[in-house]
């Protein structure tokens, strides 16, 4: 804690440095000045926290030093010493707050009374000033805190025994009991591929979390957190309310949230809604709103509620497969994707797409196709071994939409790829340039084969067929040609040659040179350069 002196008298400034037990008092620093203008500048440049100030002073007065103070929001407090008893002094210093008001000669008894007050009352605004900071991060990151405590008891399968929970909500200092009602309701939003990609997973979050509170404060439904439990997946927690109480208004302001998602995000949004429940119980209810909303899927846009849901067995009819086999030998891509989309949309229509349908139709699907390919020398494994589709696979059984996509990506790549092949000078013209750019390294014919998507045998074929050699004596042949090139160099040596076309071996490059062109490397050297 610091004090400043002012007054221009030194004798008094030497007296007030000398008779107070300043150490007593707790005062670390004791700054001194003439007139106000070095009390401005002391305080300006330290934290002054009492001021000690004659008021009679050459120039301005401590009076005027006081009010400096208060326009600078400085929180010091002041007691004055003056050698008058004028009324208007004590009057303006009252007015401008000031701690007290002593009369010379000091007496030092009663001046360290009144620093030991001010020093008291210097400590208790500090503690108000830390609980009001305090108070005031507290408010500000409330909600963050409550939707962190959310999240963790949907997440962390400690949080469902009632100890755990209590102990949890003691430390955040959260206002909930274990026992407490809440109604959570379950949100999956199907951003379409391009929009997902342009915005990434993360704003997309985002953007549905601000899009639904701000639905929600326009509504008189008060939430208590809306968390994001995965990409896409949210869940929001209302408290203190019965449903059959506030069914409507809830009901409209989510039928304002479908469309609000539908005009900003372009997405449909799956909405499920279980009853009230006490707090303990909110985890174990996630994988029940889960279930139905893979049995619906192709309710969205609507409120689910779970008290309505009764788990029914859907026969899984398929579509022709014998037709769609025949239009994929005929490379009919459109007639395919015409007829799964019809029969999605029927499926839609008769509310009797769920996750298990998805799925059956998928491998159903993926049967045909891959044993297409198969047909075609093409394999499946290597034609879609990429990331790009395996997001595609993953999200096929969560809509019929991504179901759309995704059999409209597996169904074009393979004719495309297919109908590709079938020009045999572009597929291996493709094997030709990889050689020729590889030819130093180790190449195989499963290598080559996963480049172009084919069965390695009917490659081979393919390649013998166009070039008139085996993969094996065209590469063979090829890094001799090179080989040719740089022995016409004379100073490049025959060994680093050899490792230069892909072979380490000296001894195997020379044999398999000879056997090609009827000279070693060394004789075909000297030929040359004569």
């Amino acid at each position: 804690m610091n004090v400043l002196l002012v007054d221009d008298d030194r004798f008094v400034i030497a007296a007030l440095e000398k008779k107070i037990d300043w150490n007593a008092l707790s005062i670390t620093d004791v700054y001194t000045a003439c007139n106000v203008t070095q009390a401005q500048t002391i305080m300006t440049q330290n934290e002054i926290n009492i001021c000690v100030c004659d008021i009679e002073m050459p120039g301005k007065s401590g009076l005027d030093l006081l009010s400096w103070v208060r326009e600078n929001n400085m929180d010091t407090l002041f007691i004055f010493l003056t050698s008058y008893a004028d009324f208007s002094y004590a009057q303006k210093a009252i007015s401008l707050s000031s701690m007290d008001y002593l009369l010379k000669p000091i007496d030092f008894s009663k001046l360290s009374q009144i620093l030991e007050k001010a020093v008291a009352k210097v400590r208790k605004e500090a503690v108000w000033n830390k609980t009001q900071e305090e108070s005031a991060h507290w408010a500000t990151n409330y909600q963050a805190v409550t939707d962190l405590f959310w999240k963790d008891l949907f997440l962390n399968p400690a949080m469902k025994e009632i100890p755990v929970l209590e102990h949890k909500l003691s430390q955040k200092a959260l206002p909930y009991m274990p026992t407490d009602l809440f109604l959570p309701i379950l949100f999956r939003i199907y951003p379409n591929a391009e929009f997902q990609q342009e915005l990434g997973n993360s704003m997309v979050d985002f953007s549905f979390r601000n899009i639904a509170l701000e639905t929600l404060e326009n509504s008189c439904i008060m939430q208590e957190s809306l968390v994001t439990l995965q990409h896409f997946e949210y869940l929001l927690i209302i408290g203190n309310i019965h449903f059959t109480d506030v069914q409507k208004p809830l009901f409209d302001c989510l039928n304002m949230l479908f469309q609000n998602i539908s005009r900003f995000l372009n997405s449909d949004v799956s909405c499920c809604i279980s009853e009230e429940l006490p707090m303990f119980r909110l985890p174990g209810i996630l994988s029940d709103l889960r279930n139905m909303r893979e049995n619906n899927l192709s309710q969205t846009n609507t409120p689910l509620l779970l008290s309505n849901y009764v788990p029914k067995e859907v026969c899984y009819l398929p579509p022709s497969l014998d037709i769609l086999q025949t239009f994929l030998e005929q490379r009919n891509s459109s007639a395919v994707l015409k007829n799964l989309k019809g029969y999605l949309n029927q499926l839609v229509a008769k509310k009797q797409i769920n996750k298990e349908i998805l799925l059956r139709l998928r491998l159903d699907i993926e049967q045909i196709v891959f044993s297409f390919l198969q047909k075609n020398g093409i394999e499946a494994h290597t034609l879609f071994g990429t990331n790009e589709i395996n997001s595609l696979i993953t999200r096929s059984v969560e809509s019929s939409t991504y179901m759309e996509q995704y059999l409209t990506y597996l169904i074009t790549k393979a004719l495309d790829y297919s109908s590709f092949i079938k020009e045999e000078h572009s597929v291996i013209d493709l094997v030709l340039d990889y050689i020729h750019q590889h030819y130093a390294e180790d190449i195989t014919r499963t290598d080559l084969s996963n480049l172009v998507y084919l069965n390695p045998d009917y490659m081979a074929r393919l390649f013998k067929k166009q070039t008139g050699k085996s993969i094996v004596n065209y590469i063979t042949e090829y890094r001799i040609e090179k080989a040719k090139e740089l022995l016409d160099s004379p100073d490049i040596p025959i060994g680093i040659v050899a490792a230069k076309v892909g072979y380490g071996n000296y001894s195997y490059f020379s044999k398999l040179f000879k056997d090609i062109t009827g000279l070693t490397p060394n004789e075909y050297r000297k030929k040359i350069l004569q």
